[in-house]
């Protein structure tokens, strides 16, 4: 696979970690989900015209970041009633990008391990109550320094929100965290997993 397609597996597998964890977590009704096959995994989508922007922007701006300078990202899912009240957080950590042309040329593999990542995050937070009609979610895209300033000099970014981050989850004062690691998919280099508000 060359570096191209491995940023599309890259964002279509971010596309499917978010919105499952938003359908398993029930922060939105589960009428607003349409059922859609993902490399032979049943997934459910968001199909709500108010929603649908923010997440096309979202994955928009990580397949430009992958393409045009960032070799790591981390992607934070974060679950709240409100903003000094983080209930969950959920990371996609990628690695570095890496083009192998003898890498799993025909994605059995990755398919597997992301129908295995879906499964497990699901089993694992089934105990969990559902969060319901005061949740809400935001992503945070977390990058270096080193593409921060590659990228604040182009002018396609010149209005983008960069904020350095000062904190991290387990950071916040008033709460407690505790770590849940949720799965690997290894084939494209993605590690997930959560902070969950005790």
């Amino acid at each position: 696979m060359d570096l191209e397609e491995i940023i599309a597996i890259h964002v279509e597998a971010i596309e499917v970690i978010l919105n499952h964890i938003l359908y398993v977590r029930g922060v939105y009704p589960a009428q607003i989900f349409k059922k859609r096959r993902v490399y032979n995994t049943p997934v459910f989508i968001v199909a709500f015209p108010a929603l649908n922007p923010y997440l096309a922007n979202i994955l928009k701006t990580v397949q430009n970041l992958l393409t045009n300078a960032a070799q790591q990202l981390k992607i934070e899912i974060i679950i709240y009633s409100n903003e000094s009240e983080h209930k969950e957080s959920y990371f996609l950590e990628m690695e570095p990008l890496q083009a192998d042309p003898t890498q799993d040329q025909y994605l059995m593999d990755y398919e597997q391990q992301l129908r295995s990542a879906l499964y497990k995050f699901a089993d694992r937070v089934k105990h969990l109550p559902k969060l319901g009609q005061n949740a809400k979610f935001k992503v945070h895209i977390h990058t270096t320094q080193t593409t921060f300033t590659q990228l604040s000099h182009n002018a396609q970014y010149q209005e983008f929100p960069w904020l350095q981050s000062t904190e991290s989850p387990h950071q916040l004062k008033s709460q407690k965290f505790s770590l849940l690691p949720l799965s690997k998919v290894d084939k494209v280099g993605l590690r997930m997993a959560a902070y969950i508000c005790n």
